[in-house]
């Protein structure tokens, strides 16, 4: 590495990495550096229209931003860290293929993001999905279509009630989205078959908190608990699920029930590849960054080189009345963030001064299917289709590329005068079966071949 084009490397490919590499990459070549982004997958997945791609209003693959198209002029690196020494400012990667290669860095960038947060619950990890990727998502919308489809095949009760239950773990805007959605598709899907009727749907929200969706306030919270129960939706404010075990769910409310789809929204945890790494780390795991996103020591001591920010990254808020406090995970900061960061990595390399990530919140969004949702928009209160339509509105802007945003908007106005697409597509989950079953037939009916002596 030469001191005129020093080396920077991002660990991630989320919100953080995408937009850091974009910040970035606007100063070259006038500053030069070599930029290299460290991901497993091919591209960069836009979160908060999950919900959507579960409940059908939103095609799976335009929610993604192919990285390499994205990031031209930046090397991307398809793996994962494997472990990394801030002192000796090295980083040991594997890529997809299996081949282990150590680099050295100037800079390096922990944007590695967070992971679905588990308890050691009995069955959880036999028979529970999460709600963070895109595979989750379209493998949930195929899953509720295809337990209805199953129910009216069957003219057992106690099966037909088992596949019509889909349970949610944790009251957060994100599970009561996507509850909301996936009620909303089941509802829709079931008037297809004649045998089953709509108070067959058994959906249930379990939250060990007093009250659902806390991000959204006080008073909107309780809202959307009057909203989601006149919906339909059997919401357990205070209730854990101790057990599982072939989706024999139990609650710490004495209640058991069968279910054959268990959804885990129960928060989230800094990534644990961090482990590999001797970073300083914050008492809840994530990265201690200073105001300039810089990492950070206890005493308080700069890393030199290494910066943090999103969802893996302890950030102070210097913005906020009672101090300390830090900013919560989401889009909004992670993006925001991402932009500082940038500038400042840019402002050392060039021995400039640094500026501090201060960001007061536009509020809080969330859709609750079509035409439903709840927001806080500057301190503005916002339920029902204004809100719908706010959120919508935001997340259209803010997905990243115009190609994406297009594509978004059009399926939204074609939305608007054709039917939800109803049809399960779980053949994709095991691509391989009807091949494997064609071959395996042709075996056994090839005729023997005959001998001379015959």
């Amino acid at each position: 590495m030469s001191a005129s084009q020093p080396r920077v490397l991002i660990l991630g490919g989320g919100y953080v990495g995408l937009y850091t590499a974009w910040g970035l990459r606007k100063h070259l070549p006038s500053v030069p550096m070599k930029i290299t982004l460290v991901e497993p997958n091919a591209y960069m997945t836009y979160q908060p229209l999950l919900p959507e791609v579960a409940g059908g209003e939103v095609e799976p693959r335009n929610v993604t931003v192919q990285l390499r198209r994205a990031l031209r002029k930046v090397d991307l690196f398809r793996g994962r860290l494997q472990s990394l020494e801030c002192g000796g400012k090295t980083a040991t990667l594997v890529s997809i293929d299996g081949e282990v290669s150590t680099v050295k860095y100037d800079h390096v960038v922990f944007a590695l993001g967070a992971i679905t947060r588990t308890f050691p619950t009995p069955g959880l990890e036999e028979n529970a999905v999460g709600f963070k990727t895109i595979q989750e998502a379209l493998y949930l919308r195929n899953r509720v279509l295809e337990r209805i489809a199953h129910a009216a095949a069957t003219t057992d009760p106690l099966e037909q009630a088992k596949a019509l239950t889909f349970v949610f773990i944790g009251g957060g805007y994100t599970g009561v989205e996507a509850i909301a959605e996936l009620s909303d598709l089941s509802k829709i899907a079931i008037r297809s078959y004649p045998t089953l009727t709509r108070p067959q749907l058994n959906w249930v929200l379990l939250e060990a908190a007093d009250r659902v969706a806390v991000e959204v306030g006080p008073k909107l919270s309780r809202w959307t608990l009057s909203h989601l129960i006149n919906r339909g939706i059997d919401v357990r404010l205070k209730t854990t699920m101790t057990s599982c075990v072939d989706g024999q769910v139990v609650l710490s409310d004495g209640d058991t029930f069968d279910a054959d789809t268990i959804v885990w929204t129960a928060g989230m945890k800094p990534n644990p590849v961090l482990d590999a790494t001797n970073v300083p780390r914050g008492p809840k795991g994530h990265v201690t960054a200073n105001p300039q996103l810089q990492v950070i020591r206890d005493d308080g001591s700069v890393v030199d080189g290494a910066w943090a920010a999103g969802d893996n990254a302890q950030v102070p808020d210097l913005t906020a009345a009672k101090q300390p406090a830090y900013y919560p995970a989401n889009a909004q900061n992670a993006v925001r963030q991402a932009k500082v960061l940038a500038k400042n990595l840019v402002a050392a390399i060039q021995g400039e001064e640094l500026i501090e990530y201060r960001h007061k919140s536009l509020g809080t969004l969330a859709s609750y299917g079509v035409g439903k949702g709840a927001a806080v928009v500057f301190g503005i209160r916002l339920k029902g289709f204004p809100a719908w339509l706010v959120d919508r509105t935001y997340h259209g802007m803010a997905m990243p590329t115009y190609a994406r945003k297009f594509r978004i908007l059009t399926g939204w106005a074609i939305n608007l005068f054709t039917p939800r697409d109803l049809t399960p597509i779980t053949a994709t989950e095991h691509p391989r079966d009807e091949f494997v079953t064609g071959m395996q037939a042709s075996e056994k009916t090839v005729p023997a071949k005959k001998t001379d002596a015959g």
